[in-house]
């Protein structure tokens, strides 16, 4: 005779089995038995998509759920819009009384719109004691006149959400949340929306993580407004800076950070402001930027970051990364000449990432420059999106097999790899190319 042994199980732990499915699929449990029947009302995860229920039903079932057990501590509210709906103001009700469950876990999601409109949250949002994660997509979040208080908060990703009335509201959010470790920052794009985080500061003590993206606009570069940002972050350890309108960029105290990916041209090429040897405001703003994340150990840089680099270094020296020892790159052979004169800053690189991109630009008259690192201490090199047969991604292979005096492995990643290639005339040729290095090993995938 068969046994429903999981039907046996307590409720508490059955309860955090469903609490790892979507509402509508631990609903779904309902129709098993009667054991199972009212099991999921007791599940303190509400975890829904607008478009999972046919017109107004989402809002009777988010209702019903949330008055089954007032007294339940709720650990994730989670809810997502499909479709905008302009006088809708449940969402704010539902967030005031989940906060006021003690809820753990939030994310709203709204839905994306070029209209000037966002759901505003209540401000409770800012006196909780019980939230560790909180995630607002599409949203509106109005200016707290309080001291704001998250004690418990680890966990802040705000995305596209229109900040009301105050360009230093982030700053007082940060403040209010002494024990921030991983911080998303997606400033909106949105024609309404000029003067948001106009000026923006992340100031803290126990950030580890950090993402800010904040994209050109045209209506920016019209509006005639200066942006800024200041990051001030002793215990950082990662940073993704992909900001291209920002006029003044101020980094400092980032002695902790390990791993940065920069994909910015330090407003050089929009708005009208070239990096010309006049412009001391931006040679300054670049040149601290660099010194800023110096002591980092791994990075990833864009290609257009790289050719503003390369226009910065006609200004000033770019500053040595002595503890850099990883670099992921994205190149054409026309830009490798600026590569490798970035290279001359890492003197102790030992693995180096090339994302190779075929380019129809004329090829450089020779390749004369072999940077310190490739004499003594790279020891890894992988390039990626080869293409069998491309004349410049072999004479790329060539180029560091024939410089690269400590190399241990030359991994190369070819598009239109396959088996049958290995016997191919063109692996016979690679195989030709002389090695500085004796004990190199190349990869082929």
């Amino acid at each position: 005779m068969s046994c429903d042994r999981i039907s046996e199980l307590p409720d508490s732990l059955l309860t955090q089995v469903l609490s790892y499915l979507p509402t509508k699929d631990s609903v779904k449990t309902s129709v098993l038995s009667k054991r199972w029947e009212c099991l999921w009302l007791n599940v303190p995860v509400l975890d829904l998509k607008v478009s999972d229920f046919p017109e107004e039903d989402y809002a009777s079932f988010i209702d019903n759920f949330l008055e089954f057990n007032p007294n339940s501590r709720m650990q994730m509210f989670k809810i997502k819009y499909d479709e905008y709906t302009y006088d809708d103001d449940r969402l704010l009700g539902w967030v005031s009384t989940v906060v006021e469950l003690g809820i753990e876990h939030l994310v709203a999601k709204g839905f994306e719109t070029d209209m000037c409109i966002r759901e505003f949250l209540p401000l409770n949002i800012y006196k909780s004691n019980t939230l560790v994660s909180l995630v607002l997509v599409t949203v509106g979040i109005a200016n707290p006149e309080f001291v704001v208080s998250l004690p418990s908060l680890k966990i802040l990703h705000l995305e596209d959400v229109w900040y009301f009335d105050d360009p230093l509201i982030m700053e007082k959010v940060i403040s209010g949340c002494p024990v921030l470790e991983n911080l998303v920052l997606i400033r909106p794009i949105d024609f309404c929306d000029l003067d948001v985080l106009q000026f923006l500061r992340v100031r803290s003590r126990t950030l580890k993580s950090f993402r800010l993206a904040f994209e050109y606009s045209m209506s920016r570069s019209d509006s005639g407004l200066h942006y800024s940002v200041e990051i001030d972050a002793p215990r950082l350890e990662y940073l993704n800076f992909s900001d291209n309108t920002s006029d003044v960029i101020i980094v400092k105290n980032l002695t902790s950070l390990f791993m940065v990916d920069i994909d910015t041209e330090f407003n050089v090429k929009f708005g009208g402001s070239p990096l010309e040897l006049g412009d001391l405001r931006k040679r300054d703003t670049i040149r601290d930027f660099l010194i800023g994340v110096s002591s980092v150990r791994q990075m990833i840089i864009s290609q257009p970051t790289l050719e503003v680099l390369h226009r910065y270094s006609k200004l000033g020296p770019i500053p040595k990364f002595d503890n850099l020892y990883r670099l992921q790159a994205t190149i054409s052979w026309s830009m490798l000449h600026l590569l490798l004169g970035f290279l001359e800053s890492f003197p102790n690189l030992k693995n180096l990432i090339l994302d190779f991109v075929v380019s129809t630009e004329p090829e450089q008259d020779g390749l004369k420059l072999v940077p310190q690192c490739l004499l003594s201490s790279l020891e890894s090199v992988e390039i990626r999106e080869l293409v069998m047969g491309e004349e410049t991604g072999k004479k790329l292979v060539k180029y560091f097999l024939e410089n690269s005096l400590v190399l241990q492995k030359l991994t190369l990643r070819f598009e239109d790899y396959s088996i049958s290639n290995q016997d191919s005339d063109i692996f016979k040729e690679l195989y030709t190319f002389t090695k500085g290095s004796r004990s190199c090993e190349v990869i082929f995938h």
